[in-house]
């Protein structure tokens, strides 16, 4: 059984979401190759990119899954994310535990091969992977919204109080709008074709940290905080009608504008600075940090498709590794060789 498992970027609601602000998310054609076989007693998982393997019991499985999930329910999210630190495979043995718990064990070997950057959705790409990876493997045949559930599980091991937006992006695939407290993801059926540069600011994603740092500020200056988040809002229900009429200035002003305001929470660094300089320098339509900020990538709007090679050129001289990668495409999926 092989599954192919998309990124994404956030066009605008990083952090914001978390607080139930509207969020514009896009899964892009950066994947992760998920391949499920079967085994004869445990559960065997080998990651390519973190050069990790091990396997667990089904008691051990099954035990993982109640440890964190009373860690949960005792709001011990610290003590989770740093076993997640420790064993950098164990959010994976979560997301199985989790499914198995409900659906039933069947011992297997998953082998993980990605090419999502972080920052992108690397974690939620894994995790979706293999949901529907074991979704097939088990003969479920989970719906989306299930296999976006069972990722974002992972997330939340790894990331603390994740929105949600990444799971549920890359388990819908295409452009999606996303608000929690209105069913999460809708998908946007009449998303412009828009074109985008992506930039690695060569720093560490630090998606876990930023979340709880801003909730700490939320908690010691709610009205300031808020008040943020709810400029936020308006800027991506702005930068929303701007997409679906294809409106490339708005949208560029909507990226620089929430790039300005969420920096107000100190959680860019300046390398993200840099990157935003260079392309209002440059005269570019817009550009701003996504994800989870402290690090990670940056999307830089383009005009049109031949724009994004010079785009990519011009980080690529200032020292940035700097690619595109096709919007809009397929969520996770079975794959054929």
């Amino acid at each position: 059984m092989k599954v192919c498992s998309p990124g994404k970027i956030i066009l605008l609601g990083e952090h914001a979401v978390v607080y139930d602000k509207l969020g514009i998310s896009s899964a892009i054609g950066k994947y992760t190759d998920i391949r499920i076989s079967p085994a004869d007693d445990d559960i065997f998982i080998k990651s390519e990119n973190l050069g990790l393997e091990d396997k667990k019991s089904r008691d051990e499985i099954f035990k993982l899954a109640e440890q964190i999930d009373k860690l949960r329910e005792e709001g011990k999210i610290s003590e989770i994310k740093d076993m997640a630190k420790k064993d950098k495979l164990l959010p994976s043995f979560f997301v199985v535990g989790k499914i198995m718990a409900e659906y039933g064990f069947k011992p297997c070997s998953i082998e993980i091969n990605s090419d999502v950057p972080k920052n992108l959705g690397s974690s939620a790409s894994v995790f979706n992977g293999i949901a529907k990876g074991l979704s097939e493997f088990l003969g479920l045949n989970l719906n989306k919204e299930k296999v976006g559930y069972f990722a974002n599980e992972g997330d939340k091991a790894v990331h603390g109080t994740p929105s949600g937006i990444d799971a549920y992006t890359i388990a819908y695939g295409g452009w999606n709008s996303f608000r929690k407290s209105e069913g999460g993801v809708k998908p946007l059926e009449n998303a412009s074709r828009i074109n985008l540069a992506i930039i690695d600011s060569g720093e560490p994603a630090r998606t876990g940290e930023t979340v709880l740092f801003i909730k700490k500020q939320k908690e010691e200056s709610p009205s300031f905080v808020n008040g943020i988040m709810d400029k936020l809002d308006v800027i991506s229900h702005n930068g929303l009608d701007a997409l679906k009429s294809c409106n490339l200035k708005t949208i560029g002003i909507a990226m620089i504008k929430y790039y300005n305001e969420l920096k107000k929470l100190n959680i860019s660094t300046p390398k993200l600075d840099e990157i935003t300089k260079i392309a209002v320098k440059s005269k570019l339509i817009g550009a701003k940090p996504t994800g989870g900020w402290g690090g990670g990538s940056c999307i830089v709007l383009a005009k049109d498709e031949k724009q994004v090679s010079e785009i990519i050129n011009i980080y690529k001289n200032n020292g940035f590794n700097a690619f595109a990668a096709k919007l809009g495409v397929d969520g996770v999926h079975n794959k054929t060789d």
